[in-house]
């Protein structure tokens, strides 16, 4: 079935509070799913699409990710976050993103 793409990984309901932060930036929301490779989240103000977080996930700790699609809703957005290290998790551990900068590329990593 052509442009038919299969998630690597199942999505699990994950109803937990969660804080996007990017320099002194905070955007607080909750989460609706969540999987290896990303996750879904109500947030109480938009995001750009591509701008990049690190984000708090309660008790399953933090992880950096991409802004990959957004739906504007009233006061906020509903939004799918790409972690990025779903597809390097496997590879190699990699130094943590510097969520500070305009980039969130893997050559953006801290030092």
């Amino acid at each position: 079935m052509a442009g038919f793409h299969r998630r690597a990984s199942a999505r699990r309901p994950f109803s937990e509070r969660v804080v996007f932060r990017r320099g002194e930036r905070e955007v607080h929301g909750f989460a609706l799913n969540l999987s290896q490779g990303g996750l879904r989240a109500i947030l109480d103000e938009p995001v750009a699409l591509g701008e990049c977080f690190e984000v708090g996930l309660g008790e399953e700790g933090s992880r950096s990710g991409r802004v990959v699609w957004i739906q504007e809703e009233l006061g906020g957005a509903i939004v799918g976050l790409a972690f990025l290290d779903a597809e390097t998790a496997m590879h190699e551990a990699e130094a943590p993103l510097d969520v500070s900068s305009r980039s969130c590329e893997p050559w953006a990593r801290s030092k």
